[in-house]
C-alpha cells in the first residue's frame, strides 16, 4: 500500500469500528441538575428535535421538553388571562426538561 493512502485506510478502518459499537444506556437528567454540577449550554440546532444541549469537558447531553397537557393547559389559561389583566395568581406549573447522555 501506498504510504499515501496509509492515514485515509487507516481513518476508514477506525471509523467503521465506531459505527459498528454498541449505544450504551443511561437514566435521564435533569437540564437543573446538570446547570447545579457546572454543565453549560449550548445550542443544539434542532439536533434530535432537542431543545438545546448541556456540555462539560467531553460529556454532552441534549435537552428535551417533558412537558404533559394538563400543564401545558394550565400556563396558557393564566398566561391569556395575565394578557387580559385578569390574571388573579402567577403561579404556573414549571416546564420539565430532561436531558440524554449522547456518546
Amino acid at each position: 500500500m501506498s504510504l499515501r493512502l496509509f492515514p485515509f485506510a487507516a481513518a476508514m478502518l477506525l471509523a467503521g469500528q465506531a459505527a459498528s459499537a454498541e449505544t450504551g444506556r443511561a437514566e435521564y437528567v435533569f437540564s437543573s441538575d446538570l446547570a447545579g454540577q457546572g454543565y453549560e449550554p449550548f445550542a443544539a440546532s434542532g439536533s434530535a428535535n432537542a431543545s438545546f444541549g448541556m456540555k462539560r469537558d467531553a460529556e454532552m447531553y441534549l435537552c428535551f421538553i417533558a412537558d404533559d397537557l394538563v400543564s401545558s393547559a394550565e400556563r396558557q389559561k393564566v398566561l391569556v388571562a395575565e394578557i387580559n389583566g385578569k390574571s388573579p395568581d402567577r403561579v404556573v406549573p414549571n416546564i420539565p426538561v430532561v436531558c440524554v447522555l449522547t456518546q
